[in-house]
C-alpha cells in the first residue's frame, strides 16, 4: 500500500492520532508495571489488554503518517480509526466479561462468534500493515486448512472444524491468538524493549559507538571495527537488525567510506554487524524468550548457549574488515577523534552500568522481567544524578511511547503466529508434518538441515524473526529432535537462519537499509553481506553436530568445536578477502577455503587435516614474504 507521507504540519486528524497514541502507550505501560509489582491478572486479561493496545498503536501510528489530502488517504484514515475501535471493543469485551467467559465452560453464543471474527480480521489487518502480506496469508492458509481438513490428502486430513468453534477458540481461550507467544511478550519482552528504549533516550547508543571507537578506532580500518564492536554492543540490548542499522549506521558507514572502504562494503559490514544483534546476549530479541518457554529452560540457559556462536560471528567480521583494511592499506582514526571519544565515554560511561546489572541479574537466576525493571530503575536513577544529561519530562514520555510502539508490531506478529500454533495443536498437523518431513529427508540429518535452512531463510524474508521461529519450531524442530539433535540445538538452528534472512538476497531488509545510508546498490550490498557472513551460515551445522559449542556438556565438548570454528573462520576470511599478511593468490585461496570447510566438519580427522591445510597456506605466504624481504626486486 502506498501512503503519502506528510511534509506539512500535522492535521487535526494526525494530532488526534498522536495524542491517542501517547495516552494508550502511557496507560498500557503503567498497567504492566503495576501488575509486575503487585501481581498479574489472569492471562486472558493481560494478553487482551496488550493485544488491544498493540493493534491500536499500529493503526494510530500509520494514521499519524497519513495526511488526509486525497480520497485514498481519507478512506485509509477511516479504516484505521474503525480498526482501532474494533480492537478496543473486541478485546475490551474479554476484559469486561472475563468472569462470565471463565464460568461458561467453553460455551459461547453468536455475539462471541461475531466479535471473534472481527478480532481475527483486525489483527490480520494490523500485521499486514506492520510487516506486509506474508504472515497474514500464511495464517489464513492455516485457518482454511482447519476449516476444510476433510478435503485434504490422507496424510494431512482431519475431521475439520466449524468456523464458530475455530473463531471462538482463538478469541476466548489461550490456545490461539491469545496464546503462549503473546504471553511471553506480555510477561518479558515488553519490559526489555521498554528498557532498551530508555537506554537509547539517555544516549547509550552513542556511548556504545564511542566506546568501540575508543577500543578499536586507531587500528587499521578502525571505522569498520567501530561498526562491528558498536553494533555488537548496541545489538546486545536492541535485538533488531534494521533498528540497529538505522541507529549506528548513520555514524559508522560515513566513517568507513571516509577512510577508503567502498560504499558497498561499508553497508555490508554494518548490515552483518547489525544482524548479529539478535544473536548477541543478553537480550537477543523476542524469539529467545519464546524459545525459553517452548524448551522449558531458564533464560540464562539460552543466552549462555548463544554466547560463543555470537562471539565467533563477530570475530569473523572483525577479521574480515581487518584483512580488507590491510589489503587496501587503510588507516584508523586520528588522535583527535580518539580523544573526543574518550571524553564522551568518561561523561556517559555510567550508562553501561544498567546493562551490566541486567546481565548479572539474569545470570543469578532472577526472572528476566525483574532484571529488566531493576536495570531500568537504575538507569533512571543514574540519569537523575547527571543534571546536564537528565531527561526532561517530555523526553521520558517520548521514550515510554517509543518503547511501547516498538512492542506493538512484535505483539501483533506473535498473535497472528498464535493462529498457526492453535491450528497445529488442534488439528494434529504438527505430527503429520513431522512424518512428511521425516519421509522427505529419508532419515538423513544433513538433508533435513539443508531443507530447514532454506525454509528458515525463505520464511524469514517475509516474516519477522519471532514469527518465523515460532512456525518452524513447531513444524521442523521436532523432526530434528526425532533424528537425534538435542532440542536446544534444533531450536537454535531454526532461530539462526531466520535471523540471517535479514542479509540474505533477494529480500534483505538490513542490507537494504544499510545500502540506503551508504548510497550503494541494495542487491549488491546484500550479496556482499552474504559473502562476508559466510561462516555464520555454517555455524549452525557445527552446533547441531557438536552441541558442546552451545555450552552443553563438559569443557572439552566446548573447546574442541570452538577451536575448530576459530580455525575455520580464519581460513574463510582469508579466502573471502584474498589477503593474509599479504596478497593471497588463487591457489592459496583454494587452500584456505578447502581447509576451512574441512575444519567445519564434525569429524576430528577432517578437522585436523583442515587445520594443517590452513597452516600450510599461511606458511607458504610467510615463506614468500621472507624471500621478498631478502630479494625485494624479485616478483611473485
Amino acid at each position: 500500500m502506498t501512503i503519502d507521507v506528510a511534509e506539512s504540519p500535522p492535521t487535526v486528524f494526525q494530532a488526534i492520532a498522536r495524542v491517542m497514541t501517547t495516552l494508550i502507550a502511557i496507560a498500557t505501560v503503567a498497567f504492566f508495571i503495576y501488575t509486575a509489582w503487585y501481581g498479574s491478572y489472569p492471562a486472558l486479561i493481560q494478553r487482551s489488554i496488550l493485544l488491544g493496545s498493540a493493534m491500536c498503536l499500529v493503526f494510530l501510528g500509520l494514521a499519524q503518517r497519513t495526511p488526509p489530502d486525497s480520497l485514498q488517504n481519507k478512506a485509509l484514515l477511516l479504516a484505521l480509526y474503525l480498526a482501532s475501535l474494533c480492537s478496543v471493543v473486541t478485546l475490551g469485551f474479554i476484559v469486561v466479561n472475563f468472569h462470565a467467559i471463565a464460568e461458561s465452560s467453553g460455551f459461547f453464543g453468536q455475539t462471541e462468534v461475531v466479535l471473534a471474527t472481527i478480532m481475527l480480521a483486525t489483527v490480520l489487518f494490523a500485521t499486514w500493515l506492520a510487516f506486509g502480506p506474508a504472515l497474514p496469508i500464511i495464517a489464513i492458509c492455516f485457518l482454511l486448512y482447519a476449516l476444510f481438513g476433510r478435503e485434504m490428502p490422507d496424510i494431512l486430513s482431519h475431521r475439520g472444524l466449524k468456523w464458530s468453534s475455530l473463531a471462538a477458540g482463538n478469541y476466548l481461550t489461550t490456545k490461539g491468538v491469545l496464546g503462549v507467544p503473546l504471553g511471553v511478550v506480555a510477561d518479558v519482552v515488553l519490559y526489555f524493549l521498554l528498557f532498551s528504549s530508555f537506554l537509547a533516550a539517555t544516549g547509550a547508543s552513542d556511548t556504545f559507538v564511542r566506546l568501540s571507537q575508543l577500543i578499536v578506532g586507531r587500528m587499521r580500518g578502525g571505522p569498520a571495527k567501530i561498526a562491528v564492536v558498536g553494533s555488537g554492543l548496541l545489538g546486545s540490548i536492541s535485538g533488531s537488525a534494521v533498528a540497529n542499522v538505522a541507529a549506528s549506521g548513520t555514524f559508522t558507514i560515513p566513517m568507513m567510506k571516509r577512510v577508503g572502504y567502498t560504499p558497498q562494503f561499508a553497508g555490508a559490514v554494518e548490515a552483518v554487524a547489525s544482524s548479529g544483534s539478535q544473536l548477541m546476549p543478553p537480550v537477543m530479541g523476542a524469539a529467545v524468550f519464546i524459545m525459553a518457554d517452548m524448551l522449558q529452560v531458564g533464560y540464562v540457559t539460552i543466552i549462555l548457549a548463544a554466547l560463543f556462536p555470537a562471539l565467533i560471528y563477530y570475530m569473523n567480521l572483525l577479521l574480515i574488515v581487518d584483512l580488507e583494511a590491510g589489503k587496501r592499506g587503510l588507516r584508523g582514526l586520528d588522535s583527535f577523534e580518539k580523544e573526543k571519544a574518550r571524553e564522551l565515554v568518561k561523561e556517559s560511561g555510567y550508562l553501561l552500568a544498567p546493562l551490566v546489572v541486567l546481565f548479572g541479574l539474569v545470570v543469578l537466576q532472577y526472572s528476566p522481567r525483574y532484571a529488566a525493571l531493576m536495570s531500568l530503575a537504575l538507569l533512571l536513577g543514574l540519569n537523575l544524578l547527571r543534571p546536564h544529561r537528565r531527561l526532561s519530562f517530555r523526553a521520558m514520555v517520548d521514550a515510554l511511547v517509543d518503547g511501547m510502539t516498538s512492542v506493538a508490531p512484535v505483539a501483533v506478529a506473535v498473535a497472528v503466529a498464535g493462529i498457526v500454533v492453535g491450528v497445529v495443536e488442534t488439528t494434529g498437523l504438527g505430527l503429520n508434518l513431522t512424518t512428511i518431513m521425516t519421509q522427505v529427508a529419508r532419515n538423513s540429518l544433513l538433508l533435513l538441515l539443508i531443507l530447514t535452512m532454506v525454509s528458515s531463510i525463505v520464511l524469514g524474508m517475509g516474516l519477522p524473526t519471532v514469527a518465523c521461529y515460532i512456525i518452524l519450531a513447531l513444524i521442523i524442530a521436532p523432526v530434528m529432535v526425532r533424528l537425534g539433535v538435542p532440542p536446544l540445538a534444533a531450536h537454535m538452528f531454526v532461530f539462526y537462519f531466520g535471523t540471517l534472512s535479514a542479509i540474505t538476497p533477494p529480500v534483505a531488509l538490513a542490507s537494504f537499509t544499510a545500502a540506503g545510508i551508504a548510497g550503494a546498490a541494495p542487491l549488491q550490498t546484500s550479496v556482499m553481506s552474504l559473502k562476508i557472513a559466510l561462516p555464520a551460515f555454517l555455524m549452525p551445522y557445527i552446533f547441531v553436530y557438536q552441541p558442546g559449542l552451545l555450552f552443553q556438556g563438559d569443557v572439552l565438548a566446548l573447546l574442541v568445536p570452538l577451536l575448530n570454528a576459530t580455525i575455520a573462520v580464519v581460513g574463510l576470511s582469508a579466502a573471502t578477502v584474498g589477503y593474509f599478511r599479504g596478497p593471497v593468490g588463487l591457489f592459496r585461496r583454494a587452500m584456505f577455503l578447502i581447509g576451512a570447510l574441512m575444519a567445519f566438519a564434525p569429524d576430528h580427522l577432517t578437522d585436523l587435516m583442515g587445520a594443517c591445510l590452513i597452516a600450510l597456506s599461511i606458511a607458504i605466504g610467510e615463506f614468500k614474504r621472507q624471500r621478498s624481504t631478502v630479494n625485494p626486486t624479485r616478483t611473485h
